[in-house]
């Protein structure tokens, strides 16, 4: 599946696989980390130490359109687009550990 597109819980999915978490769990649309909800595409508290940690960069791109974020690391070469900021930077962050595409 291409980056570009993962979004909500399987987004979220990707995000603890990049950050090598154990006992992944999607399920009722949640993506779980021990039990325990893991929202970082949506949740500032778990999606921001890894903006900041990866030093992602965030903002609007003309080639985005209005209504989308840009997020970029590591020279622009990590580049990827979201409806938020948070959701660009947590496809940029697993484009950079994985690639432009992810298989299961």
């Amino acid at each position: 599946m291409k980056v570009s597109e993962l979004k909500d819980e399987l987004l979220d999915y990707w995000v603890a696989k990049a950050n090598d978490m154990a006992d992944i769990q999607v399920m009722d649309g949640h993506c779980l980390v021990k039990h325990v909800r893991w929202e970082p595409s949506s949740d500032w508290s778990q999606g921001g130490p890894i903006v900041e940690r990866e030093w992602i960069n965030l903002g609007h791109g003309i080639e985005a359109g209005p209504e989308h974020c840009v997020a970029y690391m590591r020279s622009g070469r990590h580049r990827q687009k979201g409806l938020t900021p948070l959701a660009a930077a947590m496809r940029c962050y697993v484009d950079f550990k994985f690639g432009e595409e992810v298989a299961d």
